[in-house]
Formats: structure tokens, C-alpha cells, sequence
């Protein structure tokens, strides 16, 4: 038997959805004939990484989780051993094991054609339980009330112990250090614009948790480490019903993970940090590694920008105080739909961002992004400045690093992605308060190397503007996003 303290310093926590347990998809490839080659389709390559605490989804709630619709590998003869199978293997090699629930999962809203189809039978057979009728499913696509048909809603007291009675159950069930309850996948939980209101139910469901579990610890001598995973910020939090301040008054929490993981340079860290401090609670900030496909993919074309990209996002948490870092959908790029990646590649992060001190010296990639990066659960994610036409006046727009301004060999490239105009308009750019030479045009982007000496670490200010009289013109230039690349030593060929 493991013990760990609910109060340790954890470097990396890896977040795994659990879905290598599952037959009938065949985009990772994982060849997954027995026990051991289930272990060792995601899990042992966090051996002997920063990893320290592995994170397995139990599901959505239902038992078996996703109402049965998928269906298991037969080597693991059932959901209950293939997560022992997960918590031994992880504790053999010294790593800390949560069960992590999504309190409200709804990807059946856009896979399933129906409730009797959905991902948890009591949908159908209780349809009163719901945020939304069946028949919203036929709404337009960009509608949040659109995806609500297969929302459980947290405001009934029998969605609330359903969820309650499940936590128990499967907490007792496995030998897990820790208990997470993910409010992430998804953010709706309460009738929308009525989420403040209903806010002291979902504190009243947390601290049931936290009770059950706290028995459940009584029994085997041992407590559980008690997680919540919640939105960009405290106050997007309460906006959904999330009174996560409440939740820390009362000390329900041990360990806070913050942040949908789409916009790591638009999460209010600094307030999490602070609510972290104040109330001794360790905060750890969530990246999702599938913000970066389209970096690589499509727009920068070079599969090295993935690792930068996750490389600076590291050092830039590390930078503002974070206890430790959660890594979420890193395994995504070895699916052959999505990268594909080489397997060495897809984990190596796992090996250098634990560490502030490994991130010194290697190529990052920065970047100020556009609101279609905020992923499909918007509202929980916190507001960015792009995209934005630009005139005439200087458009202030912040621009977050890591320490590298501090190292003597650093360079950096800025990249200004546009759309709209083909004329050959002029652009301006400003940072921290000087003004820097015009950046070269090459189609869509617009590139500038640095001057030394203005960039630094943290907080910066950028401004940018053009020519353009944008009431006047009928095609204005529109800044999508801009990428800072950070190279050291010699610049490789021009590249962004």
C-alpha cells in the first residue's frame, strides 16, 4: 500500500481519458493484446519522467462508464480490474493515482441520435433530469443550447446523489490516492443564466464529496487527496455555479487544477495563485496539448512548434508561481487522425517540464491567441483580445513570457498572422513602449526579429497598428494571432 501526502509537491499531473481500454477505435494503433501491453500503451511512459501523479477518468458517471456503448478489451475483463491494472503498475513505480470524474460529460450531445443512444441510461429513462429537451439537438451548431439536451441538471436533487452515490462507490472500489472531480468536460451544470443562483447546490454536492470521501479515508487508514478541476477564473467559475472561493472558506479542497487548458496565456493565474496562497492550497494550472495542432499543422507547418509551444507554456506557469503543472490530451498526438506523431516525441515533454531549470535553453514558442482557440466549452474560458481589425490607432495587446528574455543567447521572432487585405499595406508595431522596425511581409504573416534588451520576462505590452482608415475601408486588415519564437544560439533558416 502507497501513501502519499495530500500536501506534497507534484511536478507533472497527467491527466489519462481511459479510452486505450476500448476496442473498435482504431487511431492509436496500441495493439493492445493482454495486460501488459495495456500498461504499456500510455501509462509507462510516464515511468521515470516529472510525472508524479497519474490521473485515470473513471468515466461519466454511469457504471459502466459511458453507459456501456463502448466496449472493453476483452484481456481486461473489466472496467473495475483495468483500473487496478492502471493503480498497481503506477504505484510500482511511485506514482500518486487519481480517479478523476467528469461531472458532466455531454459528448453524447453531438455523437448520439437520440436519449435511448445516449451515454448514460438514465437519461432516457428520466428525461426531467436534463437542461434541455431532446428536440434542441436540431438547434444550430454555434447555440451552447444546442449541446444542453444531454446535460444532466445539478439544480435536482436526484442528479446531485446520483452523482454522489456513483463517487462513493467508485472510490471505494479502487485503491486511488486521490479523487477529482473535473468540471471542465463539460462547463454547464444549471440552467443557463440561473448558475449563481444554484451555486450553493453545487457547494453543498462538494462538500458531500469531500465527507464521503473523508469516511471513506477513515476506513482505510489512510486519507484521499480531494481535486477540483475548474474554469479560467473565479469569477467564470461562478458565473457556471462554481463558488470555488465558498469551497475554499470551508476547506473542502486539496488541491486545486485551474483552467480549460485552451488559452494558458488568458487564464487568470495570478488571481488562482493568489486564492491558492491565501487559503494554503496548492494550484495547478491545466494545458490541453490539442491547442497546439493547428500551430503545427497549419498554420506554422513545422512539427517542432508543438513541443516549443508546450515547452513555453511550461516555463511560463513555472515564471508566475504555479505549484505544478497539469498536462491534459498530451497522448492525442499519436492518434494517426490527429498528428501523428512518433511515439518518442509524443511523451519527451513528460521529461523536461517538471523542471524550470530542464526548460533553459530550448526553443519555445509563445503566442497571443484568437477567441476560436477557447475550444467548444467557451464559456469557460476566459476572454482574449483576438482577432482584431486594425486602423490607425495602437491596438495594446499583452504579451506573456517565460524567463527567456533573461538568457544572453535567446532570440526572438515575432509573427503576426493577418487576413482581410491584399493591399500592400504598412503595419506598426510597438513594444514595451518602443517602437520597432517594420516587419516584412510574406502573404498572410508578417515577420520581425527583436532588438535585444526590450522583451522581458512575464507581462509585456504589444501594440499594433497599420495605415488603414477602418471606417473607410472595405477590407481591413485582421490580426488572428501572433507567435513569439524564442530560439537560442544560432536562428534556424528564417523559420517562425
Amino acid at each position: 500500500m502507497c501513501s502519499f501526502d495530500r500536501h506534497r509537491k507534484r511536478r507533472v499531473i497527467y491527466n489519462d481519458d481511459a479510452d486505450q481500454q476500448y476496442v473498435g477505435y482504431e487511431g492509436y494503433d496500441y495493439r493492445i493484446s493482454d495486460e501488459q501491453s495495456f500498461i504499456a500503451a500510455r501509462t509507462t511512459p510516464t515511468f521515470d519522467s516529472h510525472v508524479d501523479t497519474y490521473v485515470w477518468c473513471v468515466g461519466n458517471g454511469s457504471d459502466p462508464p459511458w453507459g456501456g456503448r463502448q466496449t472493453l478489451r476483452p484481456c481486461l475483463r473489466s472496467h473495475a480490474h483495468a483500473t487496478d491494472l492502471i493503480v498497481e503498475a503506477c504505484h510500482s513505480h511511485g506514482l500518486e493515482v487519481w480517479g478523476s470524474l467528469r461531472i458532466n460529460d455531454i459528448h453524447d450531445s453531438f455523437m448520439a441520435d437520440s436519449l435511448e443512444r445516449s451515454n448514460d441510461p438514465l437519461k432516457a429513462e428520466h428525461p426531467e433530469y436534463l437542461l434541455a429537451p431532446e428536440s434542441s439537438r436540431h438547434l444550430p451548431a454555434p447555440l451552447a443550447e444546442r449541446y444542453l439536451w444531454t446535460a444532466f441538471n445539478l439544480a435536482r436533487a436526484e442528479v446531485r446523489l446520483y452523482r454522489l452515490s456513483f463517487i462513493e462507490q467508485n472510490a471505494s472500489a479502487h485503491d486511488f490516492d486521490g479523487y477529482e472531480l473535473d468540471f471542465t468536460r463539460f462547463v454547464w451544470n444549471f440552467p443557463l443564466g440561473q448558475e449563481r443562483a444554484h451555486a450553493h447546490e453545487m457547494t453543498d454536492l462538494v462538500r458531500q464529496a469531500r465527507s464521503r470521501l473523508n469516511a471513506i479515508g477513515q476506513r482505510r487508514g489512510r486519507p484521499y487527496t480531494f481535486a477540483v478541476h475548474v474554469v479560467d477564473s473565479p469569477e467564470l467559475s461562478l458565473e457556471l455555479g462554481l463558488d470555488v472561493v465558498a469551497w475554499l472558506k470551508e476547506g473542502l479542497v486539496d488541491v486545486l487544477v485551474v483552467g480549460m487548458g485552451y488559452l494558458p496565456y488568458a487564464l487568470r493565474l495570478e488571481e488562482w495563485l493568489a486564492l491558492g496562497k491565501q487559503y494554503r492550497v496548492a494550484v495547478y494550472p491545466s494545458m490541453n496539448t490539442n491547442t497546439y495542432i493547428t500551430w503545427y499543422k497549419e498554420k506554422l507547418r513545422r512539427l517542432s512548434a508543438w513541443h516549443e509551444a508546450i515547452r513555453a507554456s511550461s516555463a511560463y506557469f513555472w515564471q508566475e508561481g504555479a505549484d505544478g503543472l497539469y498536462i491534459f490530451n498530451l497522448f492525442c498526438q499519436e492518434d494517426k487522425n490527429v498528428g501523428p506523431m512518433p511515439r518518442q516525441m509524443v511523451y519527451a515533454p513528460l521529461r523536461e517540464i517538471g523542471e524550470p531549470a530542464a526548460l533553459v535553453g530550448r526553443d519555445k514558442l509563445y503566442s497571443i491567441q484568437p477567441a476560436s482557440e477557447s475550444g467548444f466549452c467557451h464559456h469557460g474560458s476566459a476572454a482574449t483580445p483576438l482577432p482584431v481589425p486594425l486602423d490607425r490607432f495602437e491596438r495594446k495587446l499583452p504579451l506573456k513570457v517565460g524567463p527567456d528574455p533573461d538568457q544572453p543567447d535567446a532570440r526572438f521572432r515575432l509573427s503576426l498572422w493577418t487576413a482581410g487585405s491584399t493591399e500592400q499595406g504598412r503595419l506598426w508595431v510597438r513594444l514595451n513602449h518602443t517602437l520597432l522596425p517594420q516587419p516584412a511581409r510574406q502573404g498572410d504573416w508578417y515577420h520581425l526579429d527583436l532588438p535585444s534588451g526590450i522583451l522581458r520576462k512575464g507581462s509585456n505590452e504589444l501594440s499594433v497598428w497599420s495605415d488603414a482608415d477602418l471606417a473607410a475601408s472595405r477590407t481591413p486588415v485582421v490580426l488572428h494571432q501572433v507567435f513569439l519564437s524564442a530560439r537560442y544560439g544560432e536562428r534556424k533558416g528564417g523559420e517562425p
